[in-house]
């Protein structure tokens, strides 16, 4: 009798265990979904100019696309706008990392694209501007992303012990992150997945919130001194 009721009760702590991780998934993505409209709505006429200034740089496409690694390791789209010259054939773009994107979020990354020959001024702007990301709000609308999450990696980037890997496999990428902090900006790339790791394991709506406003506030200091 004893150990029917043990196990019924860890049973019934499971279950609430998985209740509450499936309530925390369903706030996330409805917030991922409220958040991404309202930013969209309220930034398209700046949208539409920057994509206009993007086309006019060279003629090309307004958006970059990168191969990511997505949620139950399904690849997709990554989407950016356009800081190269058309004429490079995309190979620019093709060289670009994520480790660029953390570099980015200390000015290092935009004073690095700013002498690119191959990146246009209207890049180079959109990058020290940090607006290259924004076009991955509609990878948040597919459910491809979410706002906040684990820093998004190309499909040869994906060499780290399993454990870690797993978590990966589990999280959407995000817009932003902890990865965007100055805490772990300069971190080997192991120790920022653990730090990562770390964040989905003790998440909370909150802490998004922090995230985001942190986030935010970076991205209005002026950079490069």
């Amino acid at each position: 009798m004893k150990d029917f009721a043990w196990s019924r009760s860890r049973r019934l702590q499971h279950a609430q265990v998985v209740s509450q991780r499936t309530g925390d998934g369903l706030i996330k993505r409805g917030f991922d979904i409220a958040g991404a409209l309202l930013a969209l709505a309220f930034l398209s006429p700046l949208l539409l100019l920057l994509a206009c200034l993007v086309v006019f740089a060279d003629g090309g496409p307004v958006f970059q696309r990168h191969l990511r690694i997505g949620r139950g390791g399904c690849v997709f789209n990554c989407l950016r706008f356009r800081t190269t010259l058309e004429k490079t054939g995309g190979l620019a773009g093709a060289q670009f990392r994520p480790a660029a994107l953390a570099a980015g979020a200390n000015g290092t990354g935009a004073q690095a694209f700013e002498y690119d020959p191959h990146v246009t001024p209207v890049g180079a702007l959109l990058t020290k501007l940090s607006l290259v990301e924004v076009p991955q709000l509609i990878n948040i609308l597919r459910g491809e992303m979410s706002i906040v999450g684990p820093r998004p990696i190309a499909p040869g980037d994906l060499k780290v012990p399993g454990n870690v890997a797993e978590f990966y496999l589990k999280s959407r990428p995000g817009l932003t992150g902890p990865w965007r902090l100055g805490a772990s900006d300069e971190a080997p790339h192991s120790n920022q997945l653990k730090f990562e790791r770390l964040y989905a394991e003790n998440w909370s709506f909150l802490g998004d919130l922090h995230i985001i406003s942190k986030c935010v506030a970076a991205a209005c200091l002026p950079r490069g001194g």
